[in-house]
């Protein structure tokens, strides 16, 4: 299991009770790339949960959009309902218009008088039930729109999050040779570890920047 940067800050601690000239100065680099690593850690995880809650909010908005454009389908759907009743009752007036008039004058003018009120209720009704149904329409693109855009910018999180986990990658590893830079006496430890950690800080700050253009 690999050791935290408190264990290494530890270590240098412990190590800086030498007195050996070399050994000072890679303890001193340990305690120094100890601290970037907290901090390379820190700004890693800070993208992790920051790529999650973006992901979190664009299930959201899909959800909600999925919700607005049920209920848009269900509008609509009432809506064709009810125009098609409203077609068939003006169609029934003027069928009833051209019918030649006969014995039963009163019942015919008591029946299309009915008839012309549900045309009436009818029309007074529709755009209503239009509108409503083009305000939920519109309300779920609104938020597929959302949903988009945060499921993008968490792309751009999760790319900052990689750079971040690959340039701890880069300073652990300058932790590991300049503690065998330590125990072995050997500076080319220690020169491949700088070398690693400063490689790793670059991946490490390149990830302020993945995904501008």
């Amino acid at each position: 299991m690999p050791h935290g940067p408190e264990h290494h800050i530890e270590h240098a601690e412990h190590a800086a009770h030498v007195h050996d000239p070399f050994e000072k100065r890679v303890t001193l680099s340990i305690a120094i790339v100890a601290a970037v690593l907290a901090c390379v850690t820190m700004f890693g995880h800070r993208a992790h949960n920051e790529t999650l809650r973006l992901q979190g909010e664009a299930l959201s908005h899909q959800i909600e959009a999925g919700i607005h454009h049920a209920q848009a389908s269900n509008q609509w759907a009432f809506y064709q309902a009810q125009n098609i009743r409203s077609h068939q009752y003006t169609a029934f007036l003027e069928l009833a218009d051209i019918m030649p008039a006969g014995s039963g004058d009163a019942k015919r003018t008591k029946v299309t008088e009915r008839w012309q009120g549900q045309v009436a209720k009818y029309e007074k009704n529709l755009p209503e039930i239009q509108k409503e149904a083009k305000s939920e329409t519109e309300e779920g693109k609104a938020a597929e729109k959302k949903a988009k855009a945060a499921l993008d910018e968490s792309h751009l999180v999760h790319l900052k999050a990689d750079r971040f986990d690959y340039g701890e990658l880069g300073v652990e590893l300058a932790l590991v040779l300049c503690s065998m830079a330590v125990l072995t006496k050997q500076r080319g430890f220690w020169y491949v570890g700088l070398l690693a950690g400063l490689t790793g800080v670059a991946v490490a700050l390149s990830g302020f920047f993945a995904g501008h253009h």
